[in-house]
């Protein structure tokens, strides 16, 4: 027979009627220490025996991460530097605005004065706040749609109407900047505002017939930043109210393009591993035992592996009571460079949900402790599930989630360097709690 939950239970009460005294006396029969239950029934010397051992072999390794959807997303990092770890990190955005009614009409006389973007700022990572950037727009030169699905390797032409030809076409210059701005966020900081260059608009009102017309004469900008050494990412909010394209005209007055359902946002991340200890792990797994690497924006995600856990039931059977993983973090840079709030697990294999995350967030784990600076995980029934029930031991990937925790974060830029299976102070632990049956 198994035995995998023992349930104690004894509740007090006050004032209780006459007639269920009965039922309490007899209820109180079973109501004992835990440690006494069974024990009459049970052979001498075959009491249940609960043991822990933290000493379960672990390979962890760092990988590339796939490129991730991008175009959902809550918000745009902006910016690019040199990591002292994990080398080049880029994030740039392709972005549209919208027109809000139709048939918009700028009058008779209409001379442009000033076209301005104003995006909603929502903070920073690394030193962003320190080291100043400049921002460049570029005109993006074909069309994308907010109804279609992109990942952030995904590149658009870039486009500038530059000059007509004798078939009325125009050539587009991809390397003409259009606004530019340097700028060194603060923290009280509400917005990032861009003056244009070029003003872009002519008197021609059929491009503001409705938001099909406009879209087609300006299919949208892409905003990037000139690479530095030091930097790091702004946070940047097309969905903030503050988000708008603003053109000033006839001095005085002014008409805004916003962000909407109809307006695609995509992020796109690049990333640079050469000659980095990332690199080195990347192209041989086994150097991977000490240091693991983990980065969101589509960087790196960590590989975790118990290979020899059918061990523990080759010459006996057991109850998995906990199985806590606990991942340390490395204390370096961490105020230039904090560790994620929170960090996630999936199935290695064809099982990328985990049974144990059914149980929610509270159970499940995987927020930082700031404090210990690491992150802890109940596992339990994936392990049992690997011992006994014929799930595939094919390991746990370690990611920085997106806010729906099924991928990669393309909304948060942190970075952690984690102890390995091997580190002989920060290494990571599976504390298994079990009970031999």
């Amino acid at each position: 027979m198994k035995y995998q939950h023992l349930f104690y239970i004894c509740r007090k009460s006050s004032n209780i009627p006459v007639w269920v005294i009965g039922a309490l006396l007899l209820t109180a029969i079973g109501c004992r220490e835990p440690g006494g239950i069974g024990l009459e029934v049970q052979p001498e010397g075959e009491e249940f025996k609960v043991e822990f051992s933290d000493t379960t072999s672990i390979v962890a390794f760092s990988v590339r991460e796939d490129s991730l959807l991008s175009s959902l997303a809550i918000r745009s990092p902006l910016g690019s530097y040199s990591d002292p770890v994990f080398g080049y990190v880029g994030a740039s955005i392709y972005t549209q605005f919208s027109l809000l009614s139709n048939d918009v009409n700028f009058g008779s006389g209409f001379t442009p004065n000033s076209l301005v973007m104003t995006i909603g700022y929502a903070g920073k990572y690394g030193d962003a706040a320190l080291q100043a950037q400049t921002i460049n727009v570029y005109q993006v030169g074909e069309s994308f749609f907010s109804t279609s699905i992109y990942y952030s390797n995904k590149k658009f032409k870039l486009g500038y109407p530059q000059m007509e030809d004798d078939e009325g076409d125009f050539d587009l210059d991809p390397a003409k900047v259009i606004a530019s701005v340097t700028v060194t966020p603060q923290d009280n900081d509400s917005v990032v505002v861009i003056n244009f260059d070029d003003i872009l608009f002519s008197s021609d009102d059929s491009i503001l017939a409705d938001n099909s017309a406009f879209q087609s004469f300006i299919r949208g900008f892409y905003i990037t930043t000139d690479t530095t050494d030091l930097g790091g990412i702004f946070y940047l909010d097309f969905l903030s109210p503050d988000s708008k394209l603003t053109l000033n005209y006839n001095d005085s007055l002014s008409f805004d393009f916003i962000i909407n359902s109809t307006s695609a946002t995509v992020n796109h991340f690049a990333h640079s591993y050469a000659g980095t200890v990332v690199e080195s792990q990347l192209n041989d797994s086994t150097l991977g035992d000490s240091l693991v690497y983990i980065q969101a924006l589509a960087g790196v995600k960590s590989k975790v592996k118990f290979p020899f856990l059918s061990e523990w039931v080759k010459n006996q059977k057991i109850a998995i009571n906990k199985a806590e993983l606990v991942i340390n973090v490395l204390n370096e840079d961490l105020t230039t460079y904090p560790a994620p709030e929170a960090m996630f697990l999936l199935g290695a294999g064809a099982n990328v949900t985990l049974t144990d995350q059914l149980e929610g967030a509270s159970y499940f784990g995987g927020t930082y402790d700031l404090v210990a600076r690491q992150y802890k995980f109940n596992i339990a029934r994936h392990i049992h599930e690997v011992l006994y029930e014929g799930l595939p031991n094919d390991g746990l990937l370690l990611i920085i989630p997106n806010n729906l925790l099924t991928t990669g974060s393309v909304v948060s830029a942190n970075r952690a360097i984690i102890g390995g299976g091997t580190n002989n102070s920060i290494g990571m632990k599976l504390n298994l709690t079990y009970t031999v049956l």
